[in-house]
């Protein structure tokens, strides 16, 4: 008998038939869950949790496979009202209901919980694949939902309103007569011998990331046009249709913007596009001391300190290097360490950090602004200054938006791009994280990690990566500098 296909399964088909093939014949192919991944994963199932405590009456169905659909058996004959991960089976299909909950009626309300701040388009075929199933096994379905994550009003410490349970049922039934059709295209696809030959796109990171992106595009060369900045995926799709990959393949005249022209033309010439006289009048507006500055921040789903709403960012760490006129630099950090709420502390010492006179150098400005100035209406009493370090903010990343352009950059002006083209003995490549979301998984392990020594190192790879992040913005400044004395 052929294994069953889960819900899993059916939405990787929706995605990618080619994901779905290498999904069930050669699932050795995936790369691994990154630490940021698998903290998405991880806060799923904490949705999840907290979402069953808003029915006391549930029984959670334990087990895998035959064993849990025989406990969901054994909890629906005697009269159980309520059920969490009920497991079903039908036309070679196994699915998991989050919640299952009987009503007056007689009927059976089904409710998936996401921790999504929406309804999404794969949300809808989510549920009507699991309705399509308990219809099937002969349950009577009455509405269908969806609970996912009330980002509006909801604010710690009053969680009670944490969800929005929308009714869905309407744009369920829609989709129902078309789950046979998919599964029998699914099935098709599978019975064959080699893997399907589908062109790269969009579907290769939406709705979900795919972990066979690495094999499906090994082809693709490194400057090629998914570098072309902004370029939106309807022109990539054409030029894909084309066969072009490589800019040098561009049809001459290809319609492009002035910001895309001047990197294409960079990429073409092999040659850096640099404004030096808007560079020069931008850095003449810094005043020393110059402040190189960075946040690290977090957004959990499930907010858990005073005033923050769901996926509200908030700061756990900042790095300081601080460029005095006579070249001299000092370097200041703060990281939180515990549970407790690292904000009052966070803004206690960088107000102190942070001296009343020169100029901020961050890079993404908003990012920082916006940080500054929640963290100052959260603290009234730090309000002036932390408004007036806001002030203060000057955007390097500006400076490679508009003056200067390097094909090497492959047309992002992210600072991982930036640094090692300019800077070229700093790379991020060396830390252990190497990323902000990754830095956010690893604060977390951290926080809750009994191993004195594992912490100890994550809490070292934390400062590292973030003293980086300040460092690189000096080391890119002092390169500006020479290169306009040059």
């Amino acid at each position: 008998m052929a294994a069953l296909l889960t819900k899993s399964n059916f939405m990787s088909g929706l995605q990618c038939l080619k994901k779905l093939w290498l999904e069930v014949q050669e699932p050795h192919q995936a790369t691994a869950l990154s630490p940021a991944q698998q903290r998405i994963i991880d806060q799923g199932e904490e949705v999840g949790h907290y979402a069953r405590q808003h029915f006391p009456n549930g029984q959670l169905i334990v087990g895998n496979g035959n064993e849990a659909l025989q406990a969901t058996q054994d909890a629906i004959a005697p009269g159980v009202s309520c059920l969490f991960e009920a497991a079903f089976s039908f036309d070679g299909l196994f699915v998991r209901c989050d919640i299952l909950q009987k009503t007056s009626a007689g009927t059976w309300e089904l409710i998936e919980v996401k921790s999504s701040s929406k309804v999404k388009d794969e949300h809808q075929w989510d549920l009507a694949l699991q309705k399509y199933v308990l219809i099937g096994v002969g349950l009577s379905i009455g509405a269908t939902k969806l609970m996912h994550i009330n980002t509006q009003t909801c604010c710690f410490p009053d969680l009670a309103d944490l969800f929005v349970i929308a009714d869905i049922t309407e744009e369920v039934d829609r989709l129902l007569p078309e789950v046979p059709k998919q599964l029998e295209q699914f099935r098709a696809t599978l019975t064959e011998n080699l893997e399907p030959t589908l062109t790269i796109g969009n579907h290769c990171t939406s709705p979900n990331p795919c972990p066979f992106t690495q094999a499906c595009w090994q082809h693709v060369p490194e400057v090629s046009i998914f570098t072309i900045p902004r370029l939106d995926w309807k022109k990539k799709d054409m030029l894909l249709a084309q066969g072009v990959l490589a800019i040098a393949d561009l049809p001459l005249n290809y319609a492009l913007s002035g910001n895309q022209r001047t990197y294409v033309d960079s990429v073409l010439t092999n040659q850096p596009v640099i404004d030096k006289a808007a560079i020069a009048t931008s850095l003449a507006e810094l005043e020393y001391p110059i402040h190189f500055f960075d946040f690290e921040a977090q957004n959990p789903a499930i907010p858990r300190f005073d005033g923050l709403k769901p996926y509200e960012q908030f700061s756990f760490q900042y790095s300081c290097h601080v460029l005095q006129s006579d070249g001299s630099i000092e370097h200041h950090e703060y990281l939180h360490t515990d549970q407790s709420d690292p904000r009052p502390s966070l803004v206690a010492a960088l107000t102190t950090d942070i001296a009343s006179i020169g100029s901020i150098v961050v890079y993404h400005k908003s990012f920082e602004a916006s940080l500054l100035r929640k963290l100052g209406g959260d603290f009234p009493e730090h309000t002036s200054k932390l408004a007036a370090i806001a002030n203060r903010l000057w955007d390097l990343e500006d400076i490679f938006k508009y003056h200067y352009k390097h094909p090497s950059f492959r047309g992002s002006t992210s600072i991982k791009n930036v640094l090692p083209i300019l800077v070229s003995n700093l790379s991020y490549k060396s830390q252990t994280i190497q990323r902000g979301d990754q830095a956010q998984a690893v604060w977390e392990e951290m926080l809750i990690c009994l191993d004195e020594a594992k912490r100890t190192q994550m809490i070292n790879d934390l400062k590292a990566y973030c003293q980086l992040d300040t460092l690189a913005m000096v080391e890119i400044y002092k390169f500006l500098l020479k290169m306009l004395e040059n």
